[in-house]
């Protein structure tokens, strides 16, 4: 049997995972689909304006991530800015991905960003306090009965990638994430570009190239 080696992007990943805030909900790959050894891939968010930072941090996050496994991956902002494709067609969308020579493009499509409010009860609920003697237990469970509960805000992204391979235009891979209520906008798009590179990996649409280049 032969041993299957991670390669140190997706050793990382487990452990990342592990207790990051952003969770796959579902993946799906189109049979008979092969890893391949895509040459150029070029990595979109396809995101608002009002969102334009956090489409810069998906897109270099995840295009440093396929870097790290020895692909040659760039940013749609880096080739084509952040208004290009507000005019073109489908197809001239995609005869400019050939003619810049990509042959694989991962779409980062946000579809949707909830904001709520999440209720933190009073102390006294979550933690009793158990004491002999009547002036301690008065003493100890105050602070927590006169105390009130309070209110904090949450958001919540929803997120879907696709991988399409440019010459077939063809659809190969699918994944929705969902993050929750991140600590910032660079922590949310490190996780999620891990994320998805540890699924393509073990859906075998990508490889650690540098690996196989030593071996």
């Amino acid at each position: 049997m032969k041993t299957i080696k991670l390669p140190g992007v997706i050793l990382l990943a487990f452990f990342f995972i592990s207790c990051s805030s952003t969770k796959l909900t579902s993946s799906w790959k189109a049979a008979n689909t092969a890893t391949k050894n895509y040459h150029n891939i070029m990595v979109w968010g396809i995101l608002t304006e009002k969102d334009s930072a956090l489409k810069a941090d998906m897109e270099t996050h995840l295009v440093n991530d396929l870097a790290d496994l020895g692909y040659h991956a760039i940013s749609s902002l880096s080739v084509f800015g952040s208004r290009s494709y507000k005019k073109l067609t489908e197809k001239e969308i995609v005869d400019q991905f050939r003619n810049s020579g990509v042959d694989a493009v991962i779409t980062i499509v946000l579809l949707d960003k909830q904001k709520e409010e999440v209720y933190v009860p009073p102390g006294v609920i979550n933690n009793p306090v158990s004491q002999d003697h009547i002036d301690k237990y008065y003493s100890n469970v105050y602070d927590k009965v006169f105390t009130p509960g309070y209110y904090i805000s949450t958001t919540n992204y929803f997120w879907e990638s696709n991988l399409f391979e440019v010459n077939q235009d063809k659809l190969v891979y699918s994944a929705r994430t969902k993050s929750f209520d991140p600590a910032s906008a660079n922590m949310l798009a490190h996780e999620h570009g891990l994320l998805l590179i540890k699924d393509m990996a073990k859906k075998k649409l990508i490889t650690d190239q540098v690996k196989r280049e030593k071996d």
